[in-house]
């Protein structure tokens, strides 16, 4: 391990990282003067920092297609996938299930899964990003009848939903490190008030009450996928306001129930419970509720995450997915035509050599800033098209990942390492254990560390991210630690991060049931969209029932 010079203090990293309020919590914990230093204490000899392909994604942003006529496309195709992000390879496997044979997917990245990858290095298999998925409810039809075929669970003959064992979250399943000391589960029942107590129990009462709601349109409130949900005038009426004036609204002031609300939308959406639609608030909690027991649905996970759930996924497909292929343009090869065959220019992101193909449908599995892009402008005009994506519906959180190679465990205080592990006071989510569903509670392991960036203009925000090096981002990451781990530092063998500077759609205030969002969920001729943005909320349910939604309308 060595010190590496920064090119901001330590304070300034902190305050990039969690906001200029987390400086003080810092400040307190390690010092002032240490705080101040343009230098890290010791770093991991080992690490890097994984970004995605932004070069390729530029020159894709920047393409113009040639002024002479097309060339002749190179093969032919009944159905192309642009995108191997749960919402592409979804679309790929229920597309096959329902006759599409000929089906080819193309990710301008090296690996599949978007924000669900995965990775392995040293004998430890860890996550990049999403790592778990409630227990679906058996009206999720298409959901459960994928992760039957994975063995991952039955349903009985009474229709109920049995998971294998291996696959539920292992106890202790989570804990909260607040005052100096880890607490079981996520709200810190140990340090509560009986006042706090009492309104913790009426908020999860609230949540069952809204979990049953249906709305005028006959439709429950809050459904996974949210397509099922109801679009009703209450429904839209929640949407205007931020969960945090919903809250304030209804006498929701304990300070410990307010930090886990907060947590929840900055867990799911990279928002603070400010910026956080009130819809999506409620839905948080609300859709995943079991109508006998009013808990909460079990939880599965894996060593890697959903990564687990992309592998299943990618096995069908074999030479059917090609990485490192990005699309440049998709263009009809008969404007005068309501659906004509369409032409894709592919570029190869290792060469940068073009070529043409042609399919019969394409799916746009992308998010919009990106998919609209895609289509040719005179096309669109053709048919009076115009696809508004504005911001402050379409807007996409930054968020810094980073996997922590550990040689042992560090000390504890309080309640044992779990699997979700959440350092309140500072402004990150905490870190996951890659091992703890294998049983090793001892040893060697990995931490996977996430860290949702709320504050600020996120273009700004990206900016800022994606200029900073590895031993700022490490220096950031391992600080963050040491606020409940001080002797982890010399535990760490190795660090990596990746920044995701486009990781999941946000749903702001007014966003859930912006026109704009509805608008784009529309095919355009024989190209079809599938992606979490068209719904605002970026879980695994979501992206698998775009790709199910689009495939469904290339039959």
């Amino acid at each position: 391990m060595g010190k590496h010079p920064l090119r901001y203090s330590r304070r300034e990293l902190v305050e990039m990282a969690f906001g200029s309020a987390a400086a003080g919590l810092f400040a307190s914990a390690i010092g002032c003067d240490r705080l101040s230093r343009m230098v890290s204490d010791p770093l991991p000899g080992k690490g890097e920092l994984i970004l995605q392909n932004h070069r390729v994604g530029h020159r894709i942003r920047d393409f113009t297609a040639p002024s002479q006529a097309a060339p002749a496309a190179s093969e032919k195709h009944q159905c192309v996938i642009i995108g191997a992000g749960v919402s592409g390879l979804s679309a790929a496997w229920h597309a096959e299930r329902m006759g599409i044979e000929d089906i080819l997917v193309l990710e301008l990245e090296a690996v599949p899964g978007g924000t669900s990858r995965c990775d392995n290095a040293n004998g430890f298999e860890f996550p990049w990003g999403a790592h778990y998925l409630p227990v679906p409810k058996s009206d999720n039809q298409p959901l459960v009848e994928f992760l039957t075929q994975c063995d991952v669970l039955r349903v009985d003959e009474n229709g109920v939903v049995e998971v294998s064992e291996q696959y539920l979250c292992r106890e202790p399943e989570e804990r909260v490190f607040a005052q100096q000391q880890w607490w079981g589960g996520l709200y810190p029942d140990a340090i509560a008030t009986p006042a706090d107590r009492n309104e913790l129990q009426r908020f999860l009462d609230e949540m069952k009450r809204m979990s049953a709601a249906v709305g005028e349109d006959g439709k429950r409130m809050f459904a996974l996928p949210t397509r099922q949900s109801s679009s009703a005038e209450l429904a839209k009426k929640l949407d205007q306001i931020s969960m945090a004036q919903w809250m304030s609204d209804r006498g929701f002031d304990s300070p410990p129930l307010r930090w886990l609300v907060d947590y929840a939308c900055r867990d799911d959406y990279g928002l603070r419970a400010d910026q956080t639609s009130a819809w999506a608030g409620v839905f948080y909690f609300a859709a995943r509720l079991d109508e006998q027991s009013g808990e909460s649905q079990s939880v599965m996970t894996w060593p890697t995450g959903n990564g687990f759930l992309v592998k299943k996924l990618v096995e069908p497909l074999g030479d059917r997915l090609r990485l490192n292929q990005a699309v440049a343009r998709v263009t009809p090869s008969n404007r005068n035509l309501e659906r004509s065959s369409l032409m894709l220019d592919v570029m190869n992101c290792e060469t940068f050599a073009m070529t043409t193909m042609e399919a019969e449908h394409v799916i746009v599995a992308v998010p919009q800033f990106v998919a609209t892009r895609m289509l040719d402008a005179a096309w669109m005009k053709s048919r009076d098209e115009t696809r508004d994506i504005p911001t402050e519906v379409f807007s996409y959180g930054s968020w810094v990942v980073a996997n922590i190679h550990l040689r042992d465990r560090p000390e504890e205080a309080g309640f044992p390492m779990s699997w979700d592990n959440v350092i309140s006071p500072s402004g990150s989510l905490g870190y996951v254990n890659a091992t703890h569903q294998l049983g090793m509670d001892h040893g060697p392991t990995v931490l996977t560390w996430y860290q949702a960036l709320t504050d600020g203009q996120s273009n700004i925000i990206r900016e800022k991210l994606l200029t900073r090096t590895w031993s700022e981002v490490a220096e950031t990451v391992i600080m963050d630690l040491e606020l409940a781990h001080p002797d982890i530092r010399p535990l760490i063998t190795r660090l990596d991060a990746m920044i995701w500077g486009h990781a999941m759609p946000q749903p702001h205030v007014g966003a859930i049931f912006h026109p704009a969002r509805a608008a784009a969920l529309r095919s355009i001729g024989n190209v079809h969209f599938a992606c979490t943005d068209l719904s605002g909320i970026a879980l695994f349910e979501e992206a698998f029932d775009h790709g199910y939604r689009a495939a469904a309308a290339c039959v």
